[in-house]
């Protein structure tokens, strides 16, 4: 089962990851901008690695290294996607997806799916 508020920390900074929640936004996208169902969206990033909670902060990294619109793509369409014309971010459209994507978080009650906090560091 997926939870959100998952910490970790290396020695200069810490993420949070809200598991549940990027993988919501992710299903979310899907549904919008690959014109899927919800319920076909849950079955692919079930069988994904996505849905596998991250055990390290290496692992998190990896996660949110790629846009959440990135792995919708990735998980729908399938690796190398962005050569059959497919985006991969939504420069193109910017502003529509913010407003959207503010809209599911709130409807859903998501969080943010990450957070990063660097820290200060003084040099001796």
């Amino acid at each position: 089962m997926q939870k959100d508020n998952i910490v970790f920390e290396d020695k200069n900074s810490k993420v949070t990851f809200n598991h549940y929640s990027f993988c919501e936004l992710v299903k979310w996208i899907m549904v919008k901008y690959c014109k899927t169902t919800y319920e076909n969206a849950n079955t692919i990033v079930e069988k994904s690695r996505l849905y596998e909670e991250p055990k390290s902060y290496f692992e998190a990294c990896l996660m949110t290294h790629e846009l959440p619109f990135h792995w919708a793509m990735l998980l729908f369409h399938g690796d190398m996607y962005w050569l059959k014309g497919i985006p991969s971010d939504y420069n193109e459209f910017e502003e529509e997806y913010q407003i959207w994507e503010a809209k599911i978080i709130r409807q859903h009650k998501l969080k943010a799916p990450y957070q990063y906090e660097v820290y200060n560091q003084l040099d001796g």
